[in-house]
């Protein structure tokens, strides 16, 4: 399938960046709107340029500012209309109205006026053009933020991009190495066309789900338990995320590990986002759960490591020994991941999330002794 294709180019040019290639590419089989949220300089629009890189689609992108207008994002007004005919129209052709593959860059700075419009283009797939109601052919719109709505008025906005992503740097030295080594220009190697995509859509609509609505119910209890309250709107779209995501990992029957798409559904404030993991991977993948609990221990130990001095770890008093006793833990954490790991390998149960922490845990593991080797 042409998908798997694109699916590992941009993996194995986009460094650390496999889930957020997996939910872009989710997103569009699943005709849904998705946001990569993070600090500048991670490759947020790099990524989503990549991927409509390798659709034969018509193409919209602006970076909005507060000053932005509709024009910009719409076209312009038709002065003939205008003239002959007393009507408030816009040329839309090459603007979003037109688009079937769109990406908005800050996209939370845009005007109540703009945002009214891109509403009904994101819910409806139409734009009130006039007095005409115009479709818009849009499979998929990407907006990239390095910051979370805080304004009213943004949160139902918001609320229509069914996939969000937390987008954060690299954190392995050695793919910082190969970042260094990274061709500048991304080339895609293979493309579809729309027509392709709604292929993929239909086939993802036949996916069958019945072995997992229990398991999906379940979740969304444990949730409200939690205080993450899911409304009844994006549990219902969250099948078709569900279905999408089972057909990108070539599956005609949703299993519980198509459930790990939840984690990029499932929450709205960033301090929800651990939570939800962890309930969802309770249901999907308990190894990738388990991992993520040594990652909190993981990150505890690394805030204890700024409150010691380290000028005064030679004189073998409390430092040293904090020092000893965090390389201990840290020794602790990183074998009963690998152990772990094998035995999700065993279980035939992926590994990434473990991966990622026991590699983190190992750099982390480096930095210690290294302090401990200058004494």
């Amino acid at each position: 399938m042409k998908l798997q294709k694109i699916r590992e180019e941009l993996r194995s040019y986009f460094i650390e960046r496999d889930e957020e290639v997996d939910i872009a590419l989710t997103a569009l089989i699943a005709n849904e709107h998705c946001i990569f949220l993070g600090n500048p300089g991670v490759a947020k629009s790099q990524l989503i340029r990549a991927i409509a890189s390798h659709i034969n689609a018509n193409y919209f992108e602006k970076l909005i500012t507060r000053f932005s207008t509709e024009d910009e994002l719409f076209g312009p007004l038709s002065i003939k209309e205008l003239k002959e005919n007393d009507r408030f129209v816009r040329k839309t052709e090459n603007y979003l109205p037109n688009a079937e593959i769109a990406f908005l860059d800050e996209i939370f700075k845009a005007n109540s006026s703009i945002l009214n419009a891109l509403l009904s283009i994101m819910n409806e797939r139409i734009y009130h053009n006039g007095d005409v109601i115009q479709r818009v052919p849009l499979i998929s719109l990407f907006g990239a933020s390095n910051e979370l709505p805080e304004e009213n008025e943004l949160l139902a906005f918001y609320d229509r991009f069914l996939f969000r992503k937390i987008v954060s740097s690299i954190k392995s030295k050695e793919n910082l190495k190969n970042l260094i080594y990274l061709d500048e220009e991304y080339i895609p190697s293979t493309k579809i066309t729309t027509d392709d995509i709604k292929k993929l859509q239909k086939k993802a609509e036949k996916v069958n789900i019945d072995n997992i609505i229990d398991y999906l119910i379940d979740i969304k209890t444990k949730l409200n338990h939690n205080n993450v309250f899911i409304s009844d709107r994006r549990l219902k779209k969250s099948i078709k995320a569900i279905k999408s995501y089972a057909l990108l990992n070539g599956k005609k029957e949703a299993d519980e590990e198509d459930l790990e798409i939840l984690r990029h559904v499932f929450w709205d404030e960033v301090e929800d986002y651990m939570v939800v993991s962890k309930i969802v991977f309770e249901v999907s993948n308990s190894y990738s759960q388990y991992a993520l609990e040594k990652k909190e221990v993981l990150n505890h130990l690394k805030k204890e490591l700024k409150y010691i001095d380290t000028k005064r770890i030679k004189n073998c008093g409390k430092d040293y020994n904090k020092l000893i006793e965090i390389l201990c833990k840290v020794g602790c954490i990183k074998l009963e991941l690998k152990k772990m790991k094998n035995e999700a390998k065993s279980n035939n149960k992926k590994t990434g999330v473990i991966d990622r922490i026991l590699k983190e845990t190992e750099e982390f593991d480096k930095i210690i002794e290294g302090l401990l080797n200058e004494l």
